[in-house]
């Protein structure tokens, strides 16, 4: 398979779902992935009615199959999170409650593809954890956190991360 990618700013979105958060990129392009047929049905569906589907790419496959062959400006992961249950533990744990995958192998594998990452992940999730992340990288990532509201109640945490500015003068 020949090697996936874009020449100016692209976005590949794994774990696409239903509701999918495709709409936002609007002037981009986009190369979504997910497993699950349906959800791309879904998502191809819903990208058709925002009017982003002309900028959207759907690839039914495996991403950690796929991330090998995968290069991008940014990764937007949004991850199963384990269904309803993630909300009845205090804290989420990226480690132990991210399936298929732990956060630190998509981490570490969203990495390869793209040197800016974003996760969507549960408002319960720890913060702690996703320093860890960036701390594990060599050289260290940035990490920026957002609280994501809705009504006034917290709703999830977008973690966006960066790779350190390469010094081109310097190398």
């Amino acid at each position: 398979m020949a090697l996936l990618s874009c020449l100016l700013l692209c976005i590949l979105k794994a774990f696409i779902y239903a509701y999918s958060y495709l709409s936002i990129f609007r002037s981009k392009h986009v190369t979504a992935v997910d497993i699950d047929e349906k959800k791309i049905d879904y998502a191809h569906h819903n990208a058709a009615i925002y009017g982003v589907d002309d900028h959207i790419d759907f690839i039914k496959g495996d991403f950690f199959s796929l991330a090998p062959k995968l290069k991008a400006d940014t990764v937007f992961l949004s991850p199963p999170w384990g269904g309803p249950d993630y909300g009845k533990v205090e804290t989420y744990d990226i480690k132990t409650m991210l399936k298929p995958r732990d956060g630190y192998f998509l981490f570490n594998t969203a990495k390869k593809i793209a040197s800016r990452l974003v996760m969507f992940l549960p408002r319960n999730v720890d913060i702690n954890q996703l320093a860890e992340l960036c701390l594990s990288a060599h050289p260290p990532w940035a990490v920026e956190v957002e609280k994501n509201h809705l009504n006034g109640k917290l709703k999830a945490i977008t973690a966006y991360f960066n790779a350190p500015a390469v010094d081109n003068e310097s190398a």
